[in-house]
């Protein structure tokens, strides 16, 4: 086991690192900053883990010298002489870069900041390789998400956060978690969605309790709800990479397996509806729960075609679905304030209503 502690801020930064260095070609910016962010990281690792020994738990960590921290490591034989020499070479690398005298970007590929990328998910237990095939655009997106402290008071949605999505992403984390302790199913939050003008929406995910990755909701089916300017959607939904939950899903439809299910959410609550998504959270092609209830000869060859378009897409990321059971609040609707004075007992209502659907749907065989 490593002696280096590693959060879970550090380790986020580890993985957007992995992604812009897997989609450098397709972004503007600084050159280099993945040099910079590799020797933060490492720098704060090696803070992490000296505020685990009592020899330093009293210092202030903006004020511990890490030189310190590798030198009793080494002493306590917690690291190897030669794993203490390297350490030092990465704090060398550190100080140089943060050195303001010599703010010169480096070059794209830093050796230096390679090797100490490797170093750094090799001690917090991460495939480096399969990390980087993992990385999407929305790991980019999703590092400035932060996880709402326990003590965090729910502040109500007003119409005017919709003028102002920066405002309503910063009531998020505590809504999750307000919508969380008032589901009464195995559900639990996710991470949510980082807001940027790319994607025009924010999703809260929820997946079920079995899922022990807070990014379970990429790779499988989840249910959440989604804000745009325009409208609310509360709903089932498939994460980019999500391919093999998609296809069952759509199975499931074909062959009349969701059909009690259906009917039930269909007697429970007149507002459910299926629908399309585009570019991530955007909606079109709402329909009635009857399409799929009747099951007619057009319906079937529609959805034989969506499970062919979605094996076509195996190996590319998901930006769009369709037929999710959702419930869809249009900010049109005159009553839109009133909704929003109950919106956390309409969400945890709904994903409750919804669990025996998703929790059948990530039942497919790995």
């Amino acid at each position: 086991m490593s002696v280096f502690v590693f959060d879970q801020n550090t380790i986020s930064m580890i993985r957007y690192i992995l992604a812009l260095q897997r989609f450098n070609e397709y972004l503007a910016g600084p050159q280099g900053l993945n040099a910079y962010l590799c020797a933060i990281s490492f720098n704060r690792v090696l803070i992490q883990t000296g505020l685990k020994f009592p020899k330093f738990q009293k210092e202030n960590p903006r004020d511990m010298r890490v030189y310190e921290v590798i030198r009793f490591l080494e002493q306590k034989s917690h690291i190897s002489p030669t794993t203490a020499q390297k350490l030092r070479e990465y704090v060398d690398f550190h100080d140089s870069l943060m050195n303001t005298s010599s703010q010169t970007a480096p070059k794209k590929a830093n050796p230096k900041a390679q090797e100490i990328l490797r170093f750094l998910c090799t001690e917090a237990g991460l495939d480096q390789d399969k990390e980087l095939k993992n990385r999407t655009f929305e790991d980019i997106a999703t590092l400035g998400t932060r996880q709402s402290a326990t003590n965090e008071n729910y502040e109500k949605l007003v119409e005017s956060d919709f003028d102002n999505f920066d405002k309503l992403y910063e009531k998020c984390p505590a809504l999750q978690m307000e919508i969380e302790k008032r589901l009464t199913t195995q559900l639990r939050g996710a991470q949510i969605s980082g807001f940027t003008p790319n994607t025009g929406g924010i999703w809260l995910p929820f997946v079920t309790l079995e899922t022990h990755n807070n990014r379970a909701h990429i790779d499988r089916a989840s249910v959440g709800v989604t804000f745009t300017p325009v409208d609310i959607r509360i709903g089932l939904n498939f994460g980019s990479q999500a391919h093999k939950y998609r296809i069952r899903y759509y199975e499931m439809l074909l062959n009349g397996e969701l059909m009690n299910e259906f009917e039930s959410l269909n007697r429970k609550d007149t507002g459910y509806c299926l629908c399309d998504t585009f570019w991530h959270y955007h909606i079109r092609n709402l329909q009635s729960l009857q399409w799929c209830l009747t099951l007619y000869g057009s319906t079937k060859i529609t959805i034989e075609r969506a499970i062919e378009e979605t094996k076509q897409l195996e190996g590319t990321l998901l930006t769009a679905n369709k037929y999710l059971i959702s419930k869809v609040i249009k900010r049109t609707r005159e009553d839109f304030v009133y909704v929003l004075n109950g919106i956390v007992g309409e969400i945890s209502k709904t994903l409750t209503e919804l669990y025996p659907t998703i929790e059948r749907i990530n039942k497919v065989e790995a």
